[in-house]
């Protein structure tokens, strides 16, 4: 089965889940991983199923899968984590911000956070290439304009 969707309304679908799944901080849409050692959320709409597997905490690395009638459709790989040298304070302080930055996920961008954000000594700078179809980026957090933490992301629709 060939599956497709829209493009905007598979955007308006990833904004969607990504708010509500890691960046809202709420526990409502973790489930029991499928995979050992992983940590795995999920969001599902009308036939649409967002899949978010990780492994790690201060560096992981992870795949975002959204299947359509049980059909993946499109994905995004992902690894990143905190930067040599960024202090035990430091690292505890960015995730409270990078979720923050990640509620701010643009439609036009749906992948990760937008091009840049701000709040008290914390940026994050989003550097995104291509379009919904197959894209790559990178996101930097830095602290007082020291860089913290660094994720390489890319991915498309899969056919």
């Amino acid at each position: 089965m060939v599956t497709t969707i829209d493009p905007e309304k598979l955007a308006q679908f990833l904004v969607k889940a990504k708010i509500v799944t890691y960046a809202s901080g709420s526990d409502e849409f973790i489930v029991t991983p499928t995979l050992a050692d992983s940590h795995q959320l999920e969001y599902a709409e009308d036939n649409l199923l967002y899949r978010d597997i990780y492994y790690g905490g201060s560096h992981f690395i992870g795949m975002e899968t959204v299947f359509q009638e049980e059909q993946p459709l499109w994905g995004m790989s992902y690894y990143g984590g905190v930067l040599p040298g960024s202090s035990e304070t430091q690292i505890n302080r960015m995730p409270p911000f990078l979720k923050a930055a990640l509620r701010e996920v643009p439609i036009t961008s749906p992948y990760r956070g937008p091009a840049s954000f701000k709040e008290g000594d914390f940026a994050y700078e989003n550097e995104i290439h291509g379009e919904i179809v197959n894209f790559y980026g990178i996101e930097t957090i830095s602290l007082m304009q020291q860089p913290i933490y660094q994720l390489h992301y890319c991915g498309g629709m899969i056919k």
